[in-house]
This record gives structure tokens, C-alpha cells and sequence, in this order.
């Protein structure tokens, strides 16, 4: 008999109200909701260092280039990145030579004097700008990730 009277004791006084359970489920959405945010806005930034990186390994082939062909950045007649594919990168580097993750990789230029490469960013979501590099390694970045923004301003990492 004690015992069934601490049984109902014990029910009575451990049940949670709904204001409370709305309570603790309100405060762990909103801290879910914070880590997708910062969980996205980190993906931008590893995004981001990804394609610098990416694009100072190619100033590092067209240097490389350079050093073995009497300082000439090309040939001529290289317009593409086809001999630093061949040179340096596996194929699964670069898919069809163009894109790799989140970024589309476009020649600018290659001429004799130097270079001009773009990591253009896929998709606006997932990067906030986009990146060139040019003769040198220097690197610079536009505003926006827009296609269309190719206004470039100089850019230390």
C-alpha cells in the first residue's frame, strides 16, 4: 500500500506542462536554425579557400611552364590549361578541364607575356565571389558570385 501512494505521488509532481515542452522545443529550433546558418556560411568559406587554392596551383604550373620555356608563359598557340592538366593534374582534377567542385575554371588569357585564370563560381548559393588570378600569382576577387561580375579589385588571402 505504501508504495502505490509514492507511485501516484511521484506521477503527479513529475509531468511537464505544454508551455514547457513548447518552451524547450522552441529553444532547440532555434539553435538548429543557427547551425544551418553557420553551417552554410562556412561551406562559402571552404568554398572559397578551395578555388584560391586551386588557382594558385595553376600560377604555380604556368611559372613552372615559364622556368622550362626561357620565361614564356605559352607557346603561341596554348589557349587552354590542357598542358598543366598534362603536366600536373590527374583527370579527375578537372572535369572536362573547366570545373572542379563549385567553381568553372576559365582561361582569361594565355600569351607568351602571361596568364589571366577565373574561378567562376556554379552556383551563387555556395561561394560569395568570384576569383582570377594572374601573371605573378596575384590573385583578385569581384563583389558578387555572379557570372556576369567579372569586375575584378586585387585581393590578399
Amino acid at each position: 500500500m505504501k508504495n502505490m501512494a509514492f507511485i501516484r505521488k511521484f506521477n503527479s509532481q513529475s509531468a511537464f506542462t505544454l508551455v514547457e515542452i513548447m518552451f524547450v522545443v522552441l529553444i532547440v529550433s532555434l539553435l538548429v536554425s543557427l547551425a544551418v546558418v553557420e553551417g552554410v556560411t562556412l561551406r562559402k568559406k571552404a568554398n572559397e579557400a578551395n578555388v584560391q587554392a586551386n588557382l594558385k596551383g595553376i600560377a604555380s604550373g604556368f611559372e613552372i611552364y615559364a622556368a622550362g620555356h626561357s620565361g614564356a608563359y605559352a607557346a603561341g598557340n596554348e589557349s587552354n590549361l590542357q598542358f598543366l592538366v598534362d603536366a600536373k593534374c590527374t583527370s579527375q582534377d578537372f572535369v572536362s578541364m573547366a570545373q572542379l567542385g563549385n567553381f568553372r575554371y576559365v582561361v582569361g588569357s594565355i600569351n607568351p607575356s602571361g596568364y589571366d585564370v577565373r574561378g567562376m563560381a556554379v552556383n551563387t548559393a555556395l561561394a560569395d565571389h568570384n576569383y582570377q588570378i594572374s601573371t605573378g600569382g596575384r590573385i583578385a576577387r569581384s563583389d558578387t558570385s555572379q557570372s556576369s561580375d567579372t569586375d575584378f579589385k586585387d585581393y590578399a588571402s
